[in-house]
């Protein structure tokens, strides 16, 4: 029942905290996990296009430019080649503050997503250490016990060659050290099958020497107090929130109202300049109206609602998980 309640709270705290106090050979396994796992690499580029992609909100001013070339044959002119350089720079949109709040919702979104699967990898770590630690305390108790039992069974084997112990007592005593190396053999195959759940998520072959799991962890761990505050800071619960936000921000930005840019164009006819035709000033755009924008806002403020539906469904999870958690420690501590 303990181990149980130590698992169940990882559901509530982020581990990752605790790695720095651990000893160096874990905090090693720990730093190996993370290099192996193909998981954190494929989060890792995720947050590496996600800080490319804001480059592109940042440097929206940034001009664009482009160029045209036509050719022509006129039966009275003859060749004529007509070419076209355009500019263009935007200063201001009605848009541009939501566009930059997408950009950082989206980047935070990277980020926890990252965060959320080295969690995701450090609790199942944590968790089946934990199991391999009582495992190994069971097995320290089964040998003494076993010893004991040998012992016993060797007093009454010595009483029954002697006349004084019956043939039962001593077959009894031989099938407890039977029951006992049998209770052994299960308690090894437990501990076999935690160190295959660690290889199975991550990657990674478990050191033959064993991972030290520091007394520390599992103080902290047994010493959480519960606080329904502390939801908000879940990594599932912030990840819904930034992508919730993202969505809304993206959204917002579908249906601008106003786009001020520096534009410049030139002209040249058979390479040579055409003064006329070419010019630089302020272009204002103004959207009257767009069906199709229109629709997009829409359809991007529904995105937004589902993950707020998702947030609060996450809410509710977490605080019933929490409640539950509550309950196991008031059991164990009757």
């Amino acid at each position: 029942m303990k181990t149980n309640f130590i698992i169940m709270g990882c559901l509530f705290f982020s581990p990752l905290a605790l790695a720095g106090q651990d000893t160096l050979h874990y905090a090693d396994f720990i730093n190996e996990m993370y290099k192996e796992s193909d998981m954190i690499k494929a989060k890792a580029l995720e947050l590496e296009s996600e800080l490319l992609r804001a480059k592109q909100t940042d440097l929206y001013f940034m001009p664009k430019v482009s160029a045209e070339s036509k050719y022509k044959s006129d039966a009275s002119r003859g060749d004529i080649t007509d070419s076209k350089i355009t500019a263009s720079s935007l200063i201001f949109s009605t848009t541009i503050v939501d566009r930059f709040k997408e950009k950082n919702s989206r980047i935070h979104s990277a980020e926890l997503s990252l965060l959320k699967e080295k969690e995701s990898l450090y609790k199942s770590l944590v968790e089946n250490l934990i199991g391999i630690k009582y495992y190994n305390n069971l097995e320290v108790k089964a040998t003494k016990l076993e010893q004991t039992a040998i012992d016993l069974y060797r007093q009454i084997e010595g009483r029954y060659l002697s006349g004084i112990a019956k043939a039962s007592d001593v077959e009894q005593a031989r099938l407890l050290i039977q029951k006992i190396k049998t209770e052994s053999e299960s308690i090894n195959k437990e501990i076999e099958l935690l160190k295959s759940n660690i290889e199975l998520a991550t990657g990674i072959a478990f050191p033959e020497r064993g991972v030290n799991l520091p007394d520390s962890i599992i103080n902290k761990i047994n010493g959480y107090n519960i606080n329904e505050k502390e939801i908000y800071n879940n990594i599932d619960y912030k990840l819904l929130n930034e992508q919730a936000n993202a969505a809304k921000f993206n959204a917002w930005q579908q249906d601008s109202l106003v786009q001020v840019s520096l534009v410049a164009e030139e002209r040249y006819n058979n390479s040579q300049r055409i003064d006329k035709d070419s010019w630089g000033g302020i272009q204002v755009s103004v959207n009257l109206f767009d069906y199709d924008k229109k629709i997009a806002s829409q359809t991007g403020i529904k995105s937004y609602q589902v993950l707020k539906t998702r947030m609060d469904f996450k809410y509710k999870e977490l605080l019933a998980k929490m409640k539950s958690l509550q309950l196991t420690i008031n059991s164990n501590q009757k």
